[in-house]
């Protein structure tokens, strides 16, 4: 490699030059507020409301598709990231509309959101009559026609030992 080459290289990989300003300053936080905050707010208060009552037609509203990535973190793990590893709605469904009762509440809800594409992550626990459990949940949702849906889910579950 010429010298040059070498050169212009380092000064890409060790940022010698300035960056490049971007079109817009990059805000300090992607907070979600006002309209979008209330509207992702609604959405995990019907998905919480459709699994605890079993309303599979209120849960699967809330879903882009039902061809979404959609999965447990182990089960995609184990998979290794395929296609059939990650898209397990069917599974979940079966096991929350098909399964024994349970009701299901979320806590430490962090949502970050910049224009239609919102993050969130939670921790949900799960209480029914043969006991709890819990595990964290990360959820990106897209705003579509004015309503949020989520476009991908994976979590992890635990019981109490």
């Amino acid at each position: 490699m010429k010298p040059t080459a070498i050169f212009l290289l380092g000064i890409l990989f060790f940022g010698v030059l300035p960056p490049v300003s971007p079109a817009e300053p990059i805000p300090a936080e992607f907070a979600s507020r006002g309209i979008d905050e209330a509207g992702i707010r609604a959405l995990l208060d019907s998905y919480t409301r459709a699994v605890s009552t079993k309303n599979r037609a209120l849960f699967e509203s809330l879903l882009l598709t039902k061809t979404i990535p959609f999965s447990s973190a182990g089960a995609a793990v184990k998979a290794g990231g395929s296609e059939s590893g990650t898209q397990n709605y069917e599974e979940f469904r079966k096991g929350v509309f098909e399964g024994p009762p349970f009701t299901q509440t979320f806590r430490d809800v962090h949502i970050q959101q910049d224009g239609p594409l919102a993050n969130v992550t939670l921790v949900f626990v799960n209480f029914s009559a043969g006991g709890s459990s819990w595990g964290w949940k990360t959820m990106q949702l897209l705003k579509m026609d004015g309503r949020w849906k989520i476009a991908s889910e994976f979590f992890t579950g635990h019981r109490p030992e």
